[in-house]
């Protein structure tokens, strides 16, 4: 699999905690790329989110070499 096939299997079907899989059911996420889309203001705002849930999403997005996916895209806007 693609190192950017990963963003679109279901979260429970990944090696990420039962925590990480419960916190980002109830924050509305069904794939790593419903995540990555929000903008960080916007996801640190969501009911649910905590900095040990952002640090094990980080740690994965890390060991696939997607971690740049976290930052905002040209033209995003933080408004």
């Amino acid at each position: 699999m693609e190192p950017r096939e990963i963003l679109t299997v279901p979260i429970p079907q990944l090696d990420l905690s039962e925590g990480f899989c419960t916190t980002s059911a109830l924050m509305g996420f069904k794939t790593l790329e419903d995540i990555v889309f929000v903008l960080p203001e916007q996801l640190i705002r969501k009911k649910g989110f905590s900095y040990s849930w952002l640090g094990e999403l980080s740690a994965y997005l890390d060991k696939k070499g997607l971690l740049y996916l976290l930052q905002p895209l040209p033209g995003k806007s933080y408004d």
